[in-house]
């Protein structure tokens, strides 16, 4: 996987916490479903974020593994997170940790899952089925039988924009084609300059086709709350 969150990277704190997403809120939801789990893994552990918020509100001997692909954004998360978290580069092609997580989570890493009324899909960076397995089965790899994997719940991608505290504008455009391979341009202005623009790619997978993979690598789907979905190793 490329390292696709270079150039926004500088950029990520600012936009992630001005409203994108409610930190608290998803540590305080993986937390009750980590429940007494100690070791824990997170897939995309971007700048830490999430990681900080989930040590900070969880028990002391919470043991966190970060992973991630940007070299840019685990710099920020190794001086957020200090020696409180390990952290590793890596994707989840590459993967190979030991059989030692009780759980693992994304929010919105790697995978999560979009939500729109009754419908319902998996997303991901991985835009094949068959890269999509591989990762899936190096995760199941990681994960002890009967751990959990949780993936977060988002709205579907939209055109947006919105000001970002010091004045600067972030826009996101996005097209999807007929296969649910979504392009997502992201643009950072300031004073009607663009300082950063980043494309990502990711794919939306239905729920019967979703269901299908994540069956085929070990995991079944235990509960879903508009929050957070979590998924059985069996």
């Amino acid at each position: 996987m490329p390292d696709s969150y270079a150039d926004l990277s500088r950029f990520y704190d600012l936009v992630m916490t001005s409203g994108y997403y409610d930190y608290d809120a998803y540590a305080r939801a993986l937390l009750a479903r980590i429940g007494t789990g100690r070791d824990v893994l997170e897939l995309g552990v971007g700048t830490g974020l999430v990681a900080d918020r989930l040590l900070a509100l969880g028990p002391k001997d919470l043991r966190l593994t970060g992973i991630d692909h940007t070299d840019s954004m685990l710099a920020q998360a190794r001086d957020r997170l200090g020696d409180r978290a390990r952290l590793r580069r890596e994707g989840v092609l590459d993967m190979s940790l030991p059989a030692a997580f009780d759980v693992a989570y994304s929010v919105g890493g790697v995978w999560y899952i979009v939500e729109e009324g009754k419908e319902s899909w998996l997303s991901s960076h991985l835009m094949e089925e068959e890269d999509n397995e591989s990762g899936l089965t190096n995760l199941a790899a990681a994960i002890r039988p009967g751990g959990s994997l949780l993936l977060s719940v988002q709205g579907p991608h939209r055109r947006a924009d919105r000001t970002l505290p010091g004045g600067m504008v972030y826009t996101q455009h996005v097209e999807v084609d007929p296969e649910g391979r979504h392009t997502k341009d992201y643009f950072i202005e300031d004073q009607g300059l663009v300082v950063t623009h980043q494309r990502l790619r990711f794919r939306l997978f239905p729920r019967e086709t979703a269901d299908r993979l994540l069956g085929r690598c070990g995991f079944h789907l235990q509960e879903s709350d508009g929050v957070l979905w979590r998924y059985i190793r069996r």
